[in-house]
């Protein structure tokens, strides 16, 4: 039976809300108390002549995972680990082939042999311009001062155990063109395909025998999640052990309609959305829905990451930038549904964790994707975290998470059935 559950705030948990803003007002980013459709001004965006970053056209024959192109990253943000950015092969909804990139971190320490385990790291959002790729985060280099990677402590933690961590960067991020910004099974394709890639890359430890985990928060958490969901379908020979989700935006259009002009919410996130499904699903010709302001207003979030997506476009709302209101069109509302997490088992255990006090992914989501799991059968703990919301609840959650996942890739069984834990 579904608990009630008693949520209150804890004094001193700084809100994201606040640690944006103040970034933001350190890095000259708009007022998140902007007027509706205000277009801010954008700066030209540098340029950039790393061919790295190019696919090669035509891309090369393959299968999903394969390999397109590796380099090391002489100078990193990671301490303890061989760091490599990569391109493989992914693909995308309707099953073509598309360039995704990502990076590799290998331990220095990491034990002889190829059957290492590692972990695919599913990113949070980090923002739709290129720029913003977490992959380009680890060369000190070509770091970018609006995208700070906030996964840097997870990752480390993994590293430290002697687990390799493969970050994929999403098809779009980095590459050319628009990303398919929180579509879920977008999201899992190419998180599984990064496992299969690092597999293939000589000297990294790793084989078809590697035990595999996943892990995300946020967008990353919905990613872990669709990852965990695709793979007895999409990539069953991977040996997956355990799946750690965090902040998981279970139900797409409810969480669309939920950050829709929300400014404590991010309304620049619902706006990014457009972008990515439209990129998904190109049949929806937001193109042609888009007023003159707002065709602006989505030429900037695409050029745009995360902390300006949250501070910058005040109460602006889907239907400011497009006529009529896309979010009341039956075709969008399917493709926002497309996403929706809970239709299938996961194919190993899973730990959920969620913020009680979260303004950006409501905790009735983490709620409602851990009762679906449970109803199909999955073995899950969940951890409830009073008090606490979207960042605070990473930084609370994570450190358990990662260990329980490492438990899972030393061979230690999950408690089998549902639990939930950390209630007041």
């Amino acid at each position: 039976m579904r608990r009630c559950r008693v949520r209150k705030a804890t004094k001193g948990v700084v809100s994201f809300a606040t640690a944006l803003l103040a970034l933001a007002a350190g890095t000259g980013v708009a007022s998140a108390t902007l007027p509706p459709l205000t277009v801010p001004v954008l700066p030209a965006p540098p340029l950039s002549d790393d061919a790295f970053y190019v696919p090669p056209s035509p891309l090369p024959d393959g299968k999903p995972g394969e390999v397109i192109r590796v380099r090391d990253v002489p100078l990193s943000s990671y301490q303890g680990a061989h760091v490599q950015q990569i391109m493989y092969l992914s693909t995308d909804l309707r099953d073509r082939l598309v360039p995704v990139t990502g990076m590799l971190l290998t331990p220095l320490l990491q034990k002889p042999g190829n059957d290492n385990p590692v972990v695919v790291g599913t990113p949070g959002t980090r923002g739709l311009d290129d720029g913003c790729a977490p992959s380009k985060q680890a060369d000190l280099l070509e770091a970018n001062p609006s995208s700070p990677d906030y996964e840097v402590a997870e990752y480390q933690q993994l590293v430290a155990l002697g687990i390799s961590v493969v970050v994929t960067d999403y098809e779009g991020q980095g590459t050319p063109g628009d990303s398919s910004y929180l579509v879920g099974p977008s999201e899992g394709r190419n998180a599984l395909d990064a496992v299969r890639a690092a597999e293939r890359i000589n000297g990294s430890g790793l084989s078809s025998n590697s035990p595999v985990g996943i892990a995300g928060y946020s967008q990353g958490g919905q990613g872990a999640a669709w990852a965990a969901e695709l793979q007895p379908a999409y990539a069953p020979e991977l040996s997956l052990r355990g799946v750690l989700a965090g902040g998981v935006p279970a139900d797409m259009l409810l969480e669309v309609n939920h950050l829709n002009g929300n400014v404590t919410g991010g309304a620049g996130f619902a706006l990014s959305t457009l972008v990515g499904l439209n990129h998904a699903y190109p049949e929806l010709d937001l193109d042609g829905r888009l007023t003159p302001e707002g065709r602006q207003i989505i030429n900037h979030v695409k050029q745009s990451c995360y902390i300006e997506d949250f501070a910058a476009f005040g109460t602006t709302t889907v239907g400011q930038v497009t006529n009529p209101d896309v979010l009341s069109d039956p075709a969008w509302q399917r493709a926002y549904r497309a996403s929706l997490l809970g239709t299938r088992k996961p194919g190993a255990p899973a730990y959920l964790y969620h913020g009680t006090a979260d303004t950006i992914v409501p905790i009735a989501q983490g709620d409602m994707l851990y009762h679906d799991w449970c109803a199909r059968g999955a073995s899950v703990q969940y951890e409830v975290i009073p008090g606490v919301e979207h960042i605070s609840g990473f930084v609370a959650g994570a450190p358990a998470g990662i260990q329980w996942l490492a438990d899972r890739l030393a061979g230690k069984q999950a408690v089998a059935g549902c639990h939930e834990v950390g209630l007041p």
